[in-house]
């Protein structure tokens, strides 16, 4: 893996201190408020105060998203572009200021991104190609580009719109990108004694998205874990070339063009004819034959 841009790690989101996180595989419990307390006001809520004090700059972007940069060191580099993976240090928030998610929350420094590929919620994407690699910036995601009219039960109002805070670490470089194969690996696992050999069987848990579906796989909600043999025709011919060679705890993502996807022909519903598709991919073994 290789960082093309890089800022310093140690600068954090202010965010992150302003609320505890929910407990782990629990929701939130929202209380119905006693009607006997004033409502909570604009100047309660630590999110809109430190907005008012940092923002700096605002733009309204496609579908009515706005992105407002807290900071922007860099704007003569490039911003980032579709099949860029970047480094996100982030805090997803409601308008009421509370933090619904974040890198914080599985005890990571940062998360790789691959952007334009429904990695997340359509915001997301919308708003990150507006970003550079430095940018500290707020995007306020309208309920039609993030959990609709539904929500998420418990979590996310009906017809809410979400507040992504979000700092662009770095850009990473592709590992290799060659033959409409390209992909990333973000840990390489240790030398295992199959190494180089065919007589083996890879176990994997894989999600996999493209530009017009985000929901093309996911083994992890189905409770699945796959499994490839070298030689074996059972997956696309790009995963084939990644897999022969894979390693346990590999974490890779790649991105395939059509010829190392599903071709001309598609996938069904899920994945359109001539279209790239995303696979994020997590080697959990490797055994003999």
């Amino acid at each position: 893996m290789n960082i093309r841009y890089v800022i310093p790690l140690c600068v954090s989101l202010i965010l992150g201190c302003s609320q505890k996180p929910a407990s782990e595989g629990k929701p939130p419990v929202h209380k119905q408020p006693n009607s006997e307390q004033p409502p909570k006001k604009d100047e309660d809520n630590p999110i809109k105060e430190f907005d008012a004090k940092n923002i700096k700059e605002k733009k309204v972007v496609e579908g009515g998203l706005k992105v407002e940069w807290i900071d922007a060191p860099f704007k003569t580099i490039p911003s980032l572009q579709d099949g860029d993976v970047c480094l996100l240090s982030y805090r997803l928030t409601l308008p009421d200021g509370k933090i619904i998610d974040g890198n914080n929350r599985v005890k990571l420094p940062f998360i790789p991104y691959l952007v334009g590929y429904n990695m997340q919620i359509k915001g997301w994407d919308l708003g990150l190609k507006h970003l550079h690699v430095g940018d500290f910036a707020k995007i306020v995601i309208p309920a039609s580009m993030a959990y609709g009219n539904t929500g998420i039960k418990n979590i996310v109002p009906p017809n809410s719109e979400v507040w992504l805070y979000v700092k662009v670490l770095a850009k990473v470089s592709p590992d290799g990108d060659a033959n409409g194969i390209k992909y990333w690996v973000f840990d390489k696992g240790k030398p295992h004694p199959l190494d180089g050999t065919q007589d083996k069987e890879i176990f994997y848990q894989a999600i996999a998205s493209c530009k017009s579906n985000p929901n093309v796989q996911n083994t992890y909600r189905k409770h699945l874990t796959l499994s490839y043999i070298p030689g074996q025709k059972n997956v696309v011919p790009g995963l084939r070339f990644l897999l022969k060679n894979a390693r346990p705890n590999q974490h890779i993502f790649a991105l395939l063009s059509p010829e190392q996807a599903y071709g001309s022909q598609g996938y069904g519903n899920l994945v359109q004819p001539n279209e790239r598709v995303f696979f994020n991919i997590t080697i959990t073994s490797v055994r003999e034959l």
